[in-house]
């Protein structure tokens, strides 16, 4: 056989192939959705993954103006949702990782189930390197994370607000948790309210509005609310020299903890906790597998594992 005709044959193949990969990824918008979702998480070209990415993202905001947008992305993999205790709002969150582990982009939305409000687009400003601890944000400057909790409290007043727990990948050493407040007048929603410090009364005019802990990309960390003390806890993190080549000054946990009491509205900076118990595993990766394997397209594969 000639190289010529192979070339034709093997042509002919894959194009074949490309059509039936294209039917079913157009089947249903939740096998859509799970197709861009695998691609940009795992695949191993940097340009698929950010085509990957920029097409969930679309049909993502296409599907959420559905009626059904509940039921179609109530078990997408790849995603995070955090559901508002009453069911009023849920703000999803996603992470688009790219050369090798060292770039990030962050994507979102806040979604009304009862379709009380327009789904509203969260736009990553992390990147700008123009976030820290002390601004109140709007949507579009969304300090950007992958979120792995979320806790209701009333501010002082009795307004409802709510933490937002996140690690943000930042660069290729380092990682940041997020602890941010969410609240919202009406339909419009913001991001950072000055409820964290140590005295209740400075707090209005000096409190910060987030927390944010940097640490080294290999250490592990813990931020988050725990109920048993009901205190916000997080690792103390000491500055050293990192083990990689390059990596520089970077965050560790010395093994201590510290956090926050809620007191009337206000977050009260407690310097030390004693944990009695292990310390909590870490929350889950943003494209760890919590479900059975799945093709390609998302549909369940029945091989006996899990």
């Amino acid at each position: 056989m000639s190289q010529v005709l192979r070339f034709y044959i093997l042509l002919l193949i894959c194009s074949t192939f490309s059509k039936t990969v294209i039917s079913q990824e157009l089947k249903t918008p939740l096998d859509s959705l799970r197709f861009f979702g695998d691609v940009f998480s795992n695949a191993v070209v940097d340009d698929h993954r950010l085509i990957g990415a920029n097409e969930f993202e679309r049909l993502f905001g296409k599907i959420l103006e559905k009626e059904d947008a509940l039921a179609i992305i109530e078990n997408i993999p790849f995603i995070s949702r955090q559901l508002a205790p009453d069911s009023s709002f849920a703000v999803y969150t996603w992470r688009l990782a790219l050369n090798n582990m060292s770039e990030f982009n962050y994507f979102g939305y806040i979604f009304s189930p009862s379709a009380e409000f327009s789904p509203i687009k969260l736009h990553n400003f992390m990147e700008s390197g123009r976030v820290d601890e002390y601004g109140i944000l709007s949507p579009a400057n969304w300090p950007g994370a992958f979120y792995y909790n979320m806790k209701h409290f009333q501010l002082p007043g009795g307004k409802d607000a709510w933490l937002l727990f996140g690690v943000n990948g930042h660069s290729r050493f380092t990682r940041i948790r997020i602890m941010d407040v969410l609240h919202r007048t009406g339909n419009d929603f913001y991001f950072g309210y000055p409820v964290f410090g140590e005295n209740a009364d400075m707090i209005p005019r000096r409190g910060k509005t987030r927390v944010m802990l940097e640490y080294s990309f290999d250490a592990p960390v813990y931020l988050n609310f725990d109920p048993e003390y009901e205190l916000i806890v997080m690792n103390i993190v000491d500055l050293i020299e990192g083990v990689h080549p390059g990596q520089g000054i970077t965050g560790i946990p010395s093994g201590e903890y510290h956090g926050y009491r809620l007191v009337d509205g206000y977050w009260i900076y407690v310097p030390e906790i004693v944990r009695e118990r292990s310390t909590p595993p870490p929350p889950p990766s943003p494209n760890r597998r919590t479900g059975p394997r799945r093709d390609l397209f998302g549909n369940p594969i029945d091989n006996g594992r899990n």
